[in-house]
């Protein structure tokens, strides 16, 4: 197996997307169950002021999982996140785990208009002072492609496009920023986690 960590490897070589991972009956079950309840504005979390806070324009609407769904997500996100080890750890530790644990995931809706703000994934919110570690792994499932807009994009060019079903993943560190365009048209429902 190739070894991607290589002098030339660049930033983008370390995005990776698992094609189709999650079934789409899965997918059109999630969107179903996920308008059954609420959904509120994301918050943004604020170290020097140790607060949470929505922006007033253009928010994503977030919703957290229930243990239901989070049961259904978690064997394909452990699935997802071994093909990122097998791709891209050391040839001498393919055989352990790069992440131990991760986050639950959180329901994201891209409804007109919204989008996710530029930023790094420095999540403070995993560590509660009983869970330690190091966040080395952001995921993003998306649940569906009938949408325009609502691109992810890292840095100031580069888009990852995702359909139904996807998976994608790269280090959860300060050399990945990254966003979601506004979206045009049609809604678009994807999640979240992060891996340790």
């Amino acid at each position: 197996m190739e070894n991607l960590n290589q002098p030339n490897t660049t930033l983008a070589d370390t995005i990776h997307i698992e094609r189709g991972i999650i079934p789409e009956n899965l997918c059109d079950f999630i969107m179903k169950d996920t308008a059954t309840r609420e959904w509120k504005p994301h918050t943004w979390y604020n170290s020097q002021s140790d607060s949470y806070g929505s922006e007033d324009t253009y928010e994503l609407d977030v919703q957290p999982t229930t243990p239901e769904l989070q049961q259904l997500l978690t064997p394909i996100i452990i699935q997802a996140g071994a093909a990122y080890n097998q791709k891209y750890a050391y040839p001498s530790e393919r055989t352990s785990q790069m992440m131990n644990k991760f986050t639950a995931v959180r329901f994201n809706r891209y409804s007109p208009g919204q989008i996710m703000r530029y930023h790094i994934d420095h999540i403070h919110s995993i560590f509660d002072g009983k869970e330690k570690g190091i966040p080395v792994l952001s995921f993003i499932l998306n649940f569906n492609d009938d949408y325009e807009g609502a691109k992810l994009f890292f840095w100031d060019d580069y888009v990852a496009d995702l359909g139904k079903g996807d998976i994608v993943m790269w280090p959860s560190n300060f050399l990945y920023p990254h966003g979601v365009t506004e979206a045009t048209k049609g809604t678009r429902y994807s999640a979240v986690c992060w891996a340790w």
